[in-house]
């Protein structure tokens, strides 16, 4: 899949299942046990604040709201990807130089993955994008190393999947997520 339309999807999938969110549930625990369901949703919108922030991009003033708030910073960030040298230009991250063709897809899997946080947080289904799930699960498999899991790291050790989960489901076990509670 097009890198750029993974990440419009992945965007998308967060949106459909922030919509879905009621006031009285900002506050639920997520899977994501730094965060509650309101902190996951902060942190996908800082997130893609951050991407327009490393292209050198002054980020909008986001609207009030937290779905327009998201839909105004997923546009940034897609538009940052979107620009003649989005996937070429390096982003200095934390932990490396990264060329865009790679910050891309980690800001995929990473929202995607916080919208299954958002919908397990919830009560939503996690069954979300079963064809991005898929391709996020197999480049987080390939990416994935010891020195990122654990505690203090971004992952915890991959969790019991039970057979016939959605790919969704799939992936959070992978990234540390208790699917089964």
């Amino acid at each position: 899949m097009d890198q750029l339309v993974a990440h419009r999807r992945a965007q998308d999938v967060f949106a459909e299942v922030l919509a879905k969110v009621q006031p009285d549930q900002l506050g639920n625990p997520s899977p994501c046990s730094e965060w509650d369901a309101k902190g996951v949703i902060e942190h996908v919108i800082g997130g893609n604040q951050w991407v327009q922030e490393l292209a050198g991009t002054q980020p909008q003033s986001l609207p009030a709201g937290l779905a327009p708030a998201h839909a105004e910073s997923a546009a940034g960030a897609q538009a940052v990807f979107e620009a003649p040298d989005g996937l070429t230009r390096g982003f200095e991250l934390p932990f490396a130089t990264m060329p865009g063709a790679g910050f891309i897809g980690l800001r995929t899997s990473d929202v995607f993955t916080h919208a299954w946080d958002l919908a397990k947080a919830t009560g939503q289904s996690t069954d979300l994008d079963p064809e991005l799930a898929a391709i996020a699960l197999e480049a987080a498999r390939m990416r994935m190393s010891d020195s990122f899991r654990g505690s203090g790291r971004p992952f915890g050790e991959e969790q019991p999947c039970p057979s016939g989960r959605p790919p969704a489901d799939e992936l959070a076990a992978f990234l540390g997520r208790a699917v089964v509670t």
